[in-house]
């Protein structure tokens, strides 16, 4: 499968709104509710202007996972970026219906080029304890486990932990 990997743009609204609408109980499963207020239209509208204006301070990198015929497969950010430390954070989300298809890989190879060319020299990322195959995504792409945090968030009536994940990224 072709994978598209683009910038997020104000254009995308509708598009990054019904994909939150149709993966919400699927990502609901992993991660903490967004809450109802998000899933409203003019609730994505403002949540991708915030992205934007934190892409233009430096601080944060939206991208947008399709396939050739533009069908919005997933998201990939790198957020917090500190230019100080030169870190950031990675976060992903894959539609459920293209999970185990390498999507997140590749996408999260993808976010690592483009740390490089912001000058990132450490990312980090977390991913639930019973979240296997995220785990598996991140330590296929070079991050290796350095803490485990308790209490993260509430996630389907449960609090759940999380292992935490850097990776030094090389010049390569």
């Amino acid at each position: 499968m072709q994978l598209l990997i683009r910038p997020l743009i104000l254009a995308d609204t509708d598009l990054l709104f019904h994909f939150e609408q149709q993966n919400r109980a699927y990502f609901e499963t992993y991660i903490e509710s967004r809450g109802e207020a998000f899933y409203r239209r003019a609730s994505v509208y403002d949540h991708i202007c915030e992205l934007l204006a934190l892409h233009q301070k430096g601080q944060h990198v939206s991208m947008l996972i399709t396939d050739a015929e533009g069908q919005l497969l997933g998201r990939v950010n790198i957020s917090q970026i500190d230019a100080v430390s030169a870190s950031g954070s990675l976060g992903y989300r894959i539609a459920e219906q293209h999970t185990g298809k390498g999507v997140a890989s590749r996408a999260v190879k993808y976010a690592l080029e483009i740390a490089r060319e912001h000058g990132l020299v450490t990312l980090n990322a977390m991913a639930s304890t019973t979240n296997i195959a995220s785990q598996m995504v991140l330590e296929r792409n070079g991050f290796n486990l350095c803490d485990k945090k308790f209490n993260v968030a509430h996630v389907a009536g449960e609090v759940i932990d999380c292992l935490c994940y850097r990776n030094t990224l090389s010049s390569v």
